[in-house]
């Protein structure tokens, strides 16, 4: 399951976007403002840069996904544009030369964030060559210092980009423990669903017996054995359905004619039922498949009040198959706990039929899904790709 959170390199890109921004587009604000009062200090040049830094800035917040090299050479670059003209003074310069180098570590690691480091101390030695036509002694002081500082700044953010990464592998192996928490929990609740369905019956079965031993012969009581006995048979049947897995076997099917012969067996239970659609064909296991759509038109069978409606369309590469019934519907608060197994609306049913209906859904890369009926009842959908590209595929055909 994918963490819903941002990670922490999505979290600083985003932080870094919004700063790069605000950074320049305040700055051209105050420049724009400075030069319409007529200030000396700033000059068309310094605005034209910053026009287009800010665009550059607002483009990358709009479009980038993921951080590049190329934006954090950019960032250096037009920091230098901006200080040889003066737009600001090259102490303000060397701290703004920071963040590309600290950033570049943390979203990029080596070896671009040493490229990074190594372009802005190339950028600051040409600020003096520039500017002075060389270095002084101080400017070599300057420039020595401000390469230190720079270099502190990426072991820093290396010694960062560590723990946030350890954090991290933490917080995904604590998601681990918890989906494997709730897989157990629900194993366990399985189980115990499974052994309240057997007691049941095992109970009838067992009063039923005790009476024939103590002499009292009854054809009730051994109607009693061999319905607990049959509905024994058939919850251990379907649980087995549901944990066996796919055997692999493939055949290319059409659904109208596995739809019609399960109508012939399984019978209309006083219903009308009606096929209808398109000839569809698609490649998947026999038996599962009829096993699915066996449990689907039991369902609206046994909820329908008069008719039941059964219709197989193609849409982009998917066979769908709607069953509708005119029956009470699903409340849109049943609608998900449907296919949970040993869940079930009535107190006949095991709980376990539309849940094979969705593990077949899942391993053959489909979907299903309940919602209204037209008829005014429940419209169970399942849809499945033509052609399957591999187990659990998705594959569109």
């Amino acid at each position: 399951m994918r963490v819903t959170n941002y990670s922490f390199t999505e979290r600083f890109y985003l932080l870094y976007k919004v700063g790069r921004f605000a950074f320049s587009a305040g700055l051209l604000v105050l420049l724009f403002s400075l030069s319409s009062l007529g200030s000396s200090i700033v000059d068309s040049f310094s605005l034209a840069v910053l026009a287009v830094y800010s665009l550059v800035s607002l483009l990358l917040f709009a479009l980038s996904k993921k951080p590049h090299f190329y934006e954090f050479l950019l960032d250096e670059l037009f920091l230098f544009l901006l200080v040889v003209k003066g737009a600001f003074s090259y102490a303000f310069f060397s701290i703004f030369l920071l963040f590309p180098v600290f950033f570049s570590v943390i979203f990029l690691g080596a070896p671009y964030s040493y490229l990074t480091l190594l372009f802005a101390f190339t950028l600051q030695f040409f600020y003096f060559i520039v500017l002075y036509g060389g270095l002084s002694y101080e400017g070599v002081i300057q420039l020595f210092l401000n390469a230190l500082a720079l270099l502190f700044m990426l072991l820093a953010a290396q010694k960062l980009r560590v723990r946030f990464e350890a954090q991290e592998l933490y917080i995904r192996s604590l998601e681990v423990e918890r989906e494997e928490a709730q897989l157990y929990k629900r194993l366990y609740e399985i189980s115990a669903d499974l052994a309240h369905e057997l007691k049941n019956p095992l109970a009838s079965i067992r009063g039923a017996v005790e009476l024939l031993r103590e002499g009292k012969n009854s054809p009730k009581l051994v109607d009693i054995i061999y319905r607990e006995t049959k509905r024994l048979d058939s919850i251990i049947k379907d649980f087995l359905n549901l944990a066996r897995p796919s055997t692999g076997e493939v055949a290319r099917l059409s659904l109208k004619s596995t739809l019609e012969g399960l109508i012939s067996s399984v019978g209309h239970m006083g219903k009308e039922v009606s096929v209808k659609g398109e000839e569809v064909f698609v490649e998947s296991d026999p038996k599962l498949l009829s096993s699915a759509l066996d449990n689907l038109l039991r369902n609206a069978l046994q909820w329908a009040r008069r008719r039941v409606e059964i219709t197989v369309l193609k849409e982009d590469g998917w066979a769908v198959i709607h069953f509708d019934d005119d029956g009470p519907g699903v409340p849109p608060s049943e609608r998900n706990r449907v296919f949970e197994p040993f869940y079930s609306r009535r107190s006949e049913g095991s709980g376990l039929g539309l849940s094979i209906v969705k593990k077949f859904a899942i391993d053959s890369g489909g979907y299903v899904s309940v919602g209204d009926s037209p008829l005014g009842g429940a419209r169970f959908t399942l849809k499945l790709p033509l052609r399957r590209s591999g187990e659990g595929s998705d594959s569109r055909g």
